[in-house]
């Protein structure tokens, strides 16, 4: 839902996350495996090699997924098991550095900002302190493209992101993709270069019942429903992999959403300049001490976009 990106020079982010491997170990690993599968290789990007695998961007891991998955299609399922153990136990074992991968991502020094998951919204993944100093991590390190399917891309940085149990979990996303084509796949995460779920994609809110618009939403919430203004189709498949529509119309997040709707349409601008003459403030002031804009975007607050897009709906 929101883009997932690091406020570090992407040069110094990519150098540091190298650090954390034994590079020339794990090419060596790596030339082994193109030599025992020649027809892998051969689908494979010209230009493969460890450290492409590990910093190279979403849209280059992309086409290795392709490759890799497409390759794999052509074969039995023992077949392809096989394969996929070959690459796993030859050097892209992921559980073998999950923990320096987790360690990594919430590193200040790194520059990722972990509030809320990447693909809800919904639910807060920030990781928190316990009383006796240890640090507790809420969030899943997602892959976005799945490891299981193309170890390749395992331990690639930009195939991270942070994710809640639920989006993660089998009955949501578990191990599919994010689109149907690799153009697709590789324009739908939310590491990917262009990705713009913020701006394309627009929460309202639907009246299902005709005349009751002027009844109080949170006292008749079945007959209103939360639903999305899609300017590029492409990110409904997001929409609908992660049955946003279904999670936000759950009746707390649908109340949530409704009272601030309401919040709003009771307090049009001019509501807003009477109370902030009445207060000796400014209409920006009073905007802010109402609908809590800054605050809340500051703080991070779980399903932010959707309140602001039917808050400030027309």
């Amino acid at each position: 839902m929101y883009r997932f990106v690091s406020s570090r020079k992407s040069v110094d982010l990519k150098k540091a996350y190298l650090g954390k491997y034994n590079i020339g170990q794990l090419q060596k690993k790596l030339d082994r495996l193109l030599v025992a599968y020649p027809e892998i290789k051969a689908v494979l990007p010209n230009d493969i090699s460890v450290k492409k695998l590990l910093v190279g961007n979403f849209k280059y891991l992309t086409r290795v997924y392709c490759a890799f998955t497409g390759y794999l299609n052509g074969k039995t399922t023992d077949e392809q098991n096989s394969i996929k153990a070959a690459f796993i136990n030859g050097g892209f074992k992921y559980d073998s550095h999950k923990k320096k991968i987790a360690d990594f991502l919430v590193d200040a020094a790194n520059g990722f900002e972990i509030y809320n998951c990447v693909y809800c919204d919904i639910e807060d993944v920030r990781c928190f302190t316990k009383a006796d100093g240890t640090k507790v991590r809420k969030f899943e390190t997602e892959h976005v493209l799945d490891k299981g399917k193309c170890p390749l891309v395992g331990m690639s940085l930009y195939n991270f992101v942070p994710s809640c149990k639920i989006c993660n979990g089998t009955a949501i996303k578990g191990t599919k993709t994010i689109g149907d084509t690799e153009a697709e796949i590789a324009k739908l995460s939310p590491s990917a270069e262009g990705y713009d779920f913020e701006n394309k994609v627009k929460f309202e809110v639907k009246i299902l019942t005709p005349g009751i618009d002027d009844l109080n939403p949170t006292s008749h919430a079945d007959d209103y429903e939360i639903t999305f203004n899609v300017s590029e189709a492409l990110y409904q498949k997001s929409i609908d992999l992660f049955e946003l529509k279904p999670r936000y119309n759950h009746h707390i997040a649908k109340l949530e959403l409704l009272k601030w709707r309401d919040t709003r349409r009771n307090n049009p601008n001019n509501r807003v300049q009477q109370l902030a003459e009445l207060s000796m403030i400014s209409f920006d002031e009073m905007f802010e001490k109402l609908f809590e804009l800054n605050f809340r975007r500051r703080e991070h607050y779980p399903m932010e976009k959707a309140r602001r897009d039917v808050m400030l709906m027309d």
